[in-house]
């Protein structure tokens, strides 16, 4: 008889914008205007920061009022106090995929704590959302873990997989560590396009909390120096 222990889960939050099917209607195709496609030559942005349309949160701001009950729960998943907690959108853009355009490379983001995908449009065709690591801690020998023509793995589990991936479901939106690599992987040919709204998220105290030292202090109590 054996035990194994598991520990150090990574959570990725999904839940349900309460929103969603009045902002989709409203404001479908206003949104899809401000994604970061093209400039002038016709090339794609390479970042939505090229392209310097990052400030959706400005135009909508009631989505994001909304989004506020999902980052609640997301936080008291890992049993912390949130109302104790200010959220601040640092950045939020529009992505729009269809049969043209790849499905997104492995990447993070840069200096944030929680990243989002809203998925305003999205259908069973849908590229799925995969979250992965560089490296397993349980790929004791090197490619252990590997699937290949030749292996010695079984088939994959929770404990020797390095991606897992999360089914775009329309209406629901995604919340997750920054730093955390993740990419979309296609399973099966686009039919239709997809449409989601994507950000960054920095998590500070409340002005009146500032004698706790977890996180950091409020940027309203912050000095910047010119």
């Amino acid at each position: 008889m054996y035990k194994t222990h598991t520990i150090f889960p990574l959570v990725v939050y999904q839940g349900e914008v309460e929103i969603h099917e009045q902002f989709k209607k409203e404001n479908l195709s206003d949104v899809k205007d401000y994604w970061f496609q093209k400039d002038t030559n016709g090339n794609y942005f390479e970042t939505p920061e090229n392209s310097g349309k990052l400030f959706v949160h400005q135009k909508y701001p009631e989505l994001f009022k909304s989004i506020k009950k999902n980052l609640d729960e997301y936080l008291s998943v890992f049993d912390v106090m949130h109302e104790k907690l200010s959220y601040h959108v640092m950045k939020s853009w529009v992505g729009v995929h269809d049969k043209s355009i790849p499905a997104l490379s492995p990447h993070a983001h840069n200096e944030t704590n929680i990243s989002f995908v809203y998925y305003l449009k999205s259908d069973s065709y849908s590229d799925k959302f995969c979250a992965m690591q560089k490296k397993n801690r349980n790929e004791f020998s090197g490619a252990l873990f590997e699937k290949t023509k030749y292996n010695v793995l079984n088939k994959l589990n929770i404990y020797n997989s390095n991606y897992y991936t999360i089914t775009p479901f329309e209406g629901t939106i995604l919340l997750f560590p920054g730093d955390m690599l993740h990419q979309t992987i296609e399973v099966s040919p686009l039919r239709n396009e997809r449409v989601a709204i994507v950000g960054d998220i920095k998590v500070t105290l409340k002005k009146e909390n500032y004698m706790y030292h977890q996180s950091c202090n409020h940027p309203s109590q912050w000095m910047e120096l010119n």
